[in-house]
């Protein structure tokens, strides 16, 4: 079933991103347009690809600028996507919290173990008072090259911003 025949001027004046004519575009696609470049969908989102696959990082960057300009959209995106997939998001933090005991040595001591709480608790003191935090495994816990463990000296307090581009790379 084709979508609503909407014009450009009515999705502009009621805030849509996309609108359908009915019409096809100069490559005969019979699809919804953007509606701020009054492209079609299927052929910016071609040539998008065809972008991103000739110069990745130039793409990626791109991509990075946005989401610096965006920030609150960016927000509002990650918000959204993770309230529509829990179920993708709890089997995510399932496997990951399975990876950590996995790569907890049980030859840690009763004081490794407390040294291990209290990273986890000074952390949780700087979230507290405002500061975004993370706990980091300097040596991933499922690196593509390297696996680390799940112990004190593996661990280090960073901000959360250098955690996430860091991602779930050892440069070491």
């Amino acid at each position: 079933m084709a979508p609503a025949v909407v014009s450009r001027s009515e999705a502009l004046a009621t805030g849509q991103p996309r609108y359908f004519t009915g019409l096809a575009c100069k490559n005969g696609h019979v699809g919804e347009r953007y509606t701020k470049s009054k492209t079609c969908c299927v052929c910016g989102n071609a040539a998008s690809a065809d972008i991103k696959k000739r110069n990745p990082e130039k793409y990626l960057a791109s991509i990075a600028e946005w989401a610096r300009n965006n920030r609150d959209k960016t927000a509002s995106y990650s918000r959204n996507y993770r309230n529509r997939n829990k179920g993708l998001r709890n089997l995510w933090t399932m496997n990951y919290r399975s990876a950590k005991d996995e790569r907890m040595p049980s030859w840690l001591n009763d004081a490794e173990q407390f040294e291990l709480e209290c990273v986890y608790t000074y952390c949780a003191a700087l979230r507290r008072v405002g500061l975004d935090y993370h706990v980091d495994h300097v040596v991933p816990l499922r690196g593509q090259r390297v696996s680390g463990l799940h112990v004190p000296w593996n661990l280090q307090v960073i901000p959360g911003r250098e955690n996430t581009r860091k991602g779930n790379a050892f440069n070491g």
